[in-house]
């Protein structure tokens, strides 16, 4: 018996090797590896590449020789036969499959991939994926994740989604392993991120398993940008109908690889030539633009290093028509990381990940101008000197993560510890002409506070018998003078031959609160968020049960997930008497511990064919409430039903694409009546509006229809490259949707009555893409 497992022992190896694209050396994530030994072709053993394309596979069968299989979606398959274990990890290069264009068979990369398959905890969207759904001003990573059934955005104007019931101080977005604050431009909405350098963005609804290392209560988006391609230089980047990319990417020697890329809008240079030429009354000054470089250095195999870093800013300035008052904004964002990677032993990965990211801002209003004209002539004038508005805020974050992944066999071990301080900086000050119950979107405050956070974390992932498998961990964390916490997760499921199905339990903390006020009207038409961390406990916690089925046949995939989500400690605002025309961004330190729920069934499918079909689409319904104090209501974000359909057609050098929005309206207080109130002293008659239950009510449906066409086109120039011009229309049959409501009186003798604020109209969008 001794005998037997010693020789079945020198039989077992660990298998490792990174997974690469045979043309730019980018790795590819996700690719199944199976590995088959030559005297057990029964036998084999299964794995897929991680987000660097590293595959670990310990207890490897391989006998007197084996064989190892790779395939990708989007790439040729890839065989290889050993007669003995190589001592270096195994480099597979896979080749990108041909496709039609214009008659003639060529390889290029970028086909998109389906987001269902890729994870079992997340919907991944990549870069190609991206371009496959109509643009909207430019292609945006943040509203094609928005397309899983687990992600809504609040409105037209804001890009960044919120996930299962939860805000946006509960959904951190990452990039590149730290977090990016505001990651967005024209108030929310467009991303901050040019797409020209994302590889994949990664929706993570749950608080679990992929997730553990993160620590928010309502998930994460995180977006990993490429390597620079090692095969060449190249050139890439588009002109667009409201800013222009650049990006430049290639090898250093044979082993370091660098990825520039910067972005700039001119609307403000645009609307002064239109202001100029007469066409318009007054430009809009206002203008953003952003940059990010990655450098990165293969030592080989599995070990690597990369440096990220971003930074953007924008402005506003913002005056009447006579000049009487000012308003200038201006803010900006930065993020740093530097990965390293290792082996540690055989079957270890060791991650090791460090950053630091910031917001800062800087807010004046000027009043008290004054301007007189004869025969539209300007005379007099005097410009404005009264301070009306004035502040300035930060947010930062320092972070540390260390993470260990350990391959044993039939279970895999991650343990990880983590360090964050993270510090919030916000001064505002106003005038009494804007106060919050005006309706503006500040309120005074005065916050600074800052907060360590040290974790440590561990999950093991193993395979049981008859299909079984089971995944269970725990966070525990230690909030600097707060509390000490742990947070579980378990998990067991089962995979059949073209099915699989699971079953989870999860909770979270964090101890940062917003000082958004999500039932403001202006919250819905600016999306940016001031963070800061709380003053006192209980922190902030997320409790979620969740189920899901999932299987596949053909080009058919089907996912089914429904959850339960109990929100806790939040820090929300009492109503007050006109939390409509409250201010979007408040006071946290005075709100109240609140807290919610959330539950929903989500189905999402994909289908793709041969002959250059694809289908993505998603449905979800969902209840969602919050409590402050004795009053329970459904927030003015959330609606209960969402369905998204994307398609796209492609034939020869052209793709067409499409996006229908189907959801059920927002809440909205019912208008009961409108009563005449005399106020003193002169006896003044004010028609004041009378509401309802708080949010009983529903706006109308929204419906959108967002159509796309784009052709690639070979070109010669620079030595050649692909000229990609593209044309798309946002809300192509201009249906008249509406973001909210409020009551307005026409003139001083007028009729009150509700009027609607509508979102997006038609809007056409062109621009062109380039390669070289």
């Amino acid at each position: 018996m001794i005998g037997t497992l010693l020789l079945v022992a020198l039989q077992q190896a660990t298998v490792a090797g990174v997974v690469r694209d045979s043309t730019d050396l980018e790795p590819v994530a996700f690719a199944h590896v199976t590995v088959t030994a030559h005297d057990s072709p029964t036998t084999a053993r299964t794995g897929i590449s991680d987000r660097f394309g590293a595959f670990v596979m310990p207890d490897t069968p391989v006998g007197k020789g084996f064989r190892v299989e790779v395939s990708a979606f989007g790439y040729v398959p890839w065989i290889q036969s050993y007669d003995e274990l190589p001592p270096e990890p195994i480099s597979v290069l896979l080749r990108p499959a041909p496709i039609q264009l214009e008659g003639v068979k060529v390889s290029v990369r970028g086909r998109a991939g389906d987001p269902l398959a890729l994870s079992r905890d997340a919907f991944v969207v990549d870069s190609a994926l991206m371009r496959t759904l109509p643009t909207i001003l430019e292609t945006d990573v943040l509203r094609a994740t928005a397309i899983s059934p687990a992600a809504s955005a609040p409105s037209d104007y804001a890009s960044i989604p919120y996930v299962r019931g939860g805000t946006s101080e509960g959904t951190p977005v990452l990039l590149d392993g730290v977090r990016l604050f505001n990651a967005f431009h024209l108030g929310g909405f467009l991303s901050a991120v040019n797409a020209e350098v994302v590889e994949r963005a990664t929706l993570l609804a749950g608080s679990g398993a992929e997730s553990l290392h993160i620590g928010s209560i309502s998930g994460a988006i995180d977006i990993a940008t490429r390597d620079g391609a090692r095969d060449r230089r190249r050139a890439s980047g588009s002109l667009g109908l409201a800013s222009s990319r650049l990006s430049l990417e290639g090898p250093v020697g044979e082993s370091v690889s660098y990825l520039l890329d910067g972005r700039r809008t001119y609307i403000d240079g645009f609307t002064r030539l239109l202001e100029t030429a007469g066409a318009i009354e007054q430009h809009a000054p206002y203008f953003f633009q952003d940059g990010h470089v990655k450098v990165t250095k293969d030592f080989g195999g599995i070990r690597r290093l990369s440096v990220s870093g971003y930074i953007n800013s924008e402005a506003l300035r913002n005056f009447d028509s006579q000049e009487t008052k000012t308003l200038e904004l201006k803010w900006g964002n930065a993020a740093f990381s530097v990965h390293y990677r290792d082996r540690l032993g055989s079957k270890g990965i060791l991650d090791v990940t460090i950053g630091r990211s910031r917001f800062a801002s800087d807010l004046l209003g000027l009043g008290g101008g004054r301007a007189t004209y004869l025969n539209g002539v300007l005379g007099e004038y005097e410009p404005p000197s009264d301070t009306l508005l004035s502040g300035s805020g930060s947010m930062s974050e320092d972070r540390a993560d260390l993470r260990l992944t350990w391959h044993l066999g039939r279970a895999t071990v991650t343990t990880g510890a983590q360090a964050t301080s993270f510090l919030g900086d916000h001064a505002y000050d106003l005038d009494r002409d804007f106060e919050a119950d005006d309706g503006y979107f500040f309120s005074p405050l005065d916050l600074k506070e800052r907060r360590w956070r040290l974790a440590g974390y561990s999950s093991v992932d193993v395979g049981l018998a008859q299909g079984l498998s089971a995944r269970a961990g725990v966070r525990l964390d230690r909030f600097q003078g707060l509390t000490t916490a742990a947070s579980p997760f378990v998990e067991l499921g089962y995979a059949g031959a073209w099915w699989n199905a699971r079953l989870s339990a999860s909770q979270s903390r964090q101890a940062l609160s917003s000082v958004r006020n999500e039932e403001a009207l202006g919250a819905s038409f600016l999306a940016y968020d001031l963070l800061v961390p709380v003053d006192a406990g209980p922190v902030p916690r997320n409790t979620q049960y969740s189920v899901g089925w999932e299987g596949s046949r053909g080009g058919l995939r089907l996912r089914f997930d429904g959850y339960s989500r109990s929100l806790e400690h939040l820090r929300l605002p009492a109503l007050g008497e006109k939390p409509i025309t409250a201010a979007a961004l408040g006071d946290p330190s005075l709100w109240e511990v609140a807290s919610g729920t959330a539950r929903g069934i989500e189905a999402s499918w994909s289908w793709q064919a041969d002959a250059g079909v694809s289908v993505l689409g998603s449905y979800r319904w969902a209840k969602v409430s919050r409590t402050v104090g004795a009053t329970t209501y459904t927030p003015r974000f959330h609606r209960e039903h969402e369905f998204e359909l994307g398609m796209s057609y492609d034939r020869g050098a052209s793709s067409w694409s499409a996006r229908t929005s189907v959801r059920s309206g927002q809440p909205t207080t019912p208008l009961e009546a409108i009563v005449p109130v005399e106020r003193p002293p002169f006896g003044a008659v004010q028609f004041v509006p009378l509401g309802g239950e708080y949010n009983s009510g529903t706006l109308p449906h929204y419906v959108r229809i967002d159509v796309g066409w784009r052709r690639s086109k070979r070109v010669s120039w620079f030595g050649g490259g692909t000229v990609v011009p593209y044309l798309s229309v946002a809300n192509l049959f201009s249906l008249p949707n509406v973001v909210g409501a409020r009551v307005d009186r026409q003139g001083a003798d007028g009729e009150v009555k509700r009027v609607y604020l509508p979102q997006l109209p038609m809007i056409p969008f062109f621009g062109v893409e380039f390669r070289f």
